[in-house]
């Protein structure tokens, strides 16, 4: 996560705070969403470590971009609005920042799960934070954790089903077919061999 150096005539387009939930009004993510602002909030960092060994203080991250520069003192309205903590951060590195929301590159921190960062204003954690390989990797994680769990094998059905309930599915499915008809192979061979598959797709 890289930040700017900060001063009051600086003007850029990506900004973050920190939000304490018994700080905050108990409203500030629609407040948030009313300024109308690409924005995204981490999940809730509860299990963050100082360096005595102790738990610190419960908190969101909060990052968000205007279509146009700002100045910090306008920025930090924002930070009002939600109940920030302190004075805004500039942010140089908006999907490094945005990868930092779950500790992505910070193994030795605890890491949260994507699926519980929220977004605002069409804003798309994946599309900021995830290369295209990422991106790819975790929608065939998808894929192939519904194959194993309705037991389909066949890779018509799999079309059909991404077509009609996953459209965000399609792209990879026709684009993976080697990969995902030799998985779907191996599991009817493991129905006919092993007999632990019920063979179907729902």
């Amino acid at each position: 996560m890289q930040k700017q150096k900060k001063s009051a005539t600086t003007r850029t387009r990506i900004f973050a705070t920190v939000v304490y939930p018994e700080s905050a009004p108990e409203d500030w993510r629609e407040q948030l969403e009313q300024q109308h602002v690409k924005a995204m909030v981490s999940p809730l960092h509860c299990k963050d470590v100082l360096p005595t060994g102790e738990l610190k203080k419960a908190h969101y991250h909060v990052l968000w971009r205007y279509e146009g520069v700002k100045t910090p003192a306008q920025a930090q309205e924002l930070v009002y609005i939600i109940g920030g903590a302190g004075a805004v951060e500039i942010v140089a590195d908006y999907r490094g920042y945005a990868r930092y929301l779950c500790h992505l590159d910070s193994p030795d921190k605890a890491q949260y799960d994507p699926e519980d960062v929220q977004c605002f204003g069409g804003e798309d954690w994946a599309e900021v934070a995830l290369s295209e390989a990422e991106r790819t990797d975790a929608v065939l994680d998808e894929i192939e954790d519904w194959i194993d769990d309705t037991g389909c094998v066949s890779y018509i059905q799999l079309c059909r089903y991404a077509r009609r309930n996953r459209p965000d599915w399609t792209r990879c499915v026709r684009t993976h077919t080697v990969h995902l008809s030799a998985l779907i192979r191996s599991a009817y061979w493991e129905l006919n061999n092993s007999g632990d598959r019920d063979g179907g797709c729902t």
